[in-house]
């Protein structure tokens, strides 16, 4: 069995350009000031990984990250002892992603960054039951 990688933002990177799925980590309240920008992400609470994590594929990389490290190792270290070999989490979180040169994006009103929260749709085509009950990139929780 692997072990779970802490994974400098660059490597991260590389290896989400390389197909790994990424997975971003939002409070429990589905609220990010910041957020991870410039990669395909799914925005999902700690709680939502834990009730989706039985439909995912074993096979691919997963990353995690979150507005800092431990947010990021707590998903990684979820995913792992689920049988999840390949797992990593970004060490330092959004604030080392951002310090490196990487895109993120400010929900500056607190919501949505993608859609409207009121009107409960997130404009990103996902559906609203895709993974984690969330729409991949709106931090209110749709």
């Amino acid at each position: 069995m692997s072990e779970i990688l802490k994974l400098q933002p660059s490597e991260a990177y590389q290896k989400i350009e390389d197909g790994a799925v990424f997975i971003e980590i939002i409070d429990e309240e589905g609220y990010s000031v910041v957020a991870f920008d410039g990669i395909p992400t799914t925005q999902v609470t700690l709680l939502q990984l834990l009730e989706k994590i039985q439909w995912l594929d074993k096979s691919p990389t997963y990353i995690t990250g979150g507005y800092d490290e431990t947010s990021g190792f707590k998903a990684a270290n979820l995913l792992y002892h689920q049988g999840f070999e390949n797992v990593g989490y970004i060490a330092g979180g959004v604030q080392a992603w951002f310090q490196e040169g990487f895109q993120v994006k400010y929900n500056v009103n607190g919501g949505c960054g993608t859609g409207n929260c009121d009107t409960g749709s997130c404009n990103t085509g996902a559906d609203e039951d895709d993974f984690g009950g969330s729409c991949s990139g709106c931090s209110c929780g749709h």
